[in-house]
């Protein structure tokens, strides 16, 4: 019963990967740019530019964080 499966995909190793490419990307920016960054970024599958456009209202941004500002 017990079957060895062969990974074909990581998903922990591609959410990583993203992660330390979006790190490199915005560091050093100030809170002020790290939104517009954010803002300017396009999803190209429609769901995801629905959910952006609801999220992304103009003064919805959140407070920066402690110490960041």
């Amino acid at each position: 019963m017990n079957k060895t499966r062969v990974k074909t995909f990581d998903s922990v190793e591609l959410m990583r990967n993203i992660r330390d490419r979006i790190s490199a990307e915005i560091r050093g920016l100030t809170p002020e740019e790290e939104i517009a960054w954010l803002r300017s970024w396009k999803p190209a599958d429609p769901l995801l530019r629905r959910l952006q456009k609801k999220g992304a209202q103009p003064g919805d941004a959140p407070d920066p964080a402690p110490g960041r500002g």
